[in-house]
């Protein structure tokens, strides 16, 4: 008797993890286009230089284990264009190469790679810098959404990635129409903290929320698929708890740093959750 193996039925999509990444990095390019005419020169410095450390320590530690390279596919550019736009541009050259072997290196090898990992490798690379040099990663300013122009171009930005929330929304509206992030952590996440900070009696801080840090955190780096609950209703949860996470980091001003580490946070919790939302099966206890 002959036996057929074949993988089971799998819903197919035109989506790959390359599209999925490049997509990503394309969505990215409007806010660093707008942070490079905002700071001039620092902030290209700032960018090529974390995304060349980000792809030229992917290249040496995937040869050094005899593993098949795969910076063809933008993780690791993204990874790198990620953790620059969290940089502010006065910090030395150095600070971001170091950060961005440390994202490749053991945020995300350690961890197994693409699809296995349990922390935001920028996320890790950020928290690692800021713990290790915090004067140099400070920023010089924090944004203020005082007026509409603020939206476009923040004068007052001390971060890449506040240099323009409104081109921050664009990538988010581009990621999230093309479900490249989870749509339920995005959405429930920024929507329930622009409602707390306002029934809180905090809503004097909602223009400091407005901003493209916080725009790129909740839509990219929170919603971020692979660090993300898996189930929906993990999903929704994961949201709402960030956002009570961030009023709590809101209320000891911390602003930017704080949405951070709430996000790493999640990320912790994010096996839990889906563990304790698991949908039943049909006709199971």
């Amino acid at each position: 008797m002959t036996y057929t193996i074949s993988p089971l039925p799998h819903v197919k999509s035109r989506e790959s993890v390359k599209s999925v990444m490049w997509g990503t990095v394309a969505a990215l390019i409007p806010v660093s286009i707008a942070a490079v005419y905002l700071f001039g020169f620092p902030a290209i410095k700032v960018i090529l230089a974390t995304v060349i450390a980000a792809v030229v320590t992917e290249i040496i530690i995937y040869k050094a284990a005899s593993q098949p390279i795969t910076i063809g596919d933008g993780n690791a550019v993204l990874i790198g264009l990620l953790l620059a736009l969290l940089m502010p541009p006065s910090v030395p050259i150095w600070v971001p190469i170091i950060g961005a072997v440390f994202a490749i290196a053991v945020a995300k090898y350690i961890f197994g790679g693409t699809g296995t990992l349990i922390f935001h490798p920028a996320l890790i690379g950020f928290a690692f810098l800021l713990a290790a040099w915090p004067t140099l990663m400070g920023a010089q300013s924090t944004p203020n959404l005082s007026s509409f122009s603020d939206l476009l171009i923040e004068t007052g930005a001390g971060r890449l990635v506040e240099a323009s929330p409104a081109l921050v929304l664009l990538g988010g509206a581009f990621v999230l129409y093309k479900r490249y992030v989870d749509r339920r952590v995005a959405i429930s996440a920024t929507i329930l903290l622009m409602l707390l900070v306002l029934i809180s009696g905090k809503g004097w801080q909602l223009p400091y929320v407005l901003t493209g840090g916080y725009f790129l955190g909740l839509l990219f780096l929170a919603a971020d698929p692979i660090t993300s609950p898996v189930t929906k209703k993990g999903r929704l949860v994961y949201g709402i708890v960030l956002a009570l996470l961030i009023l709590i980091q809101l209320h000891f001003d911390a602003y930017f740093t704080g949405m951070c580490f709430a996000v790493l946070l999640m990320n912790v919790f994010s096996p839990f959750i889906d563990r304790n939302t698991i949908p039943k099966p049909i006709g199971g206890k």
